[in-house]
């Protein structure tokens, strides 16, 4: 996921093909991202 953000975010892309496969590749990540975010919004919201 690191080496997608860099090319997104940290070169400049040239061909648009290359940053469409980026985007694409990188929308695959969401409902990951999504989970990993609700699980840690439930563990915050857990008394102790």
């Amino acid at each position: 996921m690191r080496s997608l953000g860099n090319q997104m975010i940290h070169e400049f892309v040239e061909r648009p093909v290359v940053l469409i496969c980026a985007l694409q590749a990188g929308h695959a990540f969401v409902p990951g991202l999504i989970a990993a975010a609700d699980n840690m919004s439930a563990e915050i919201g857990r008394p102790e």
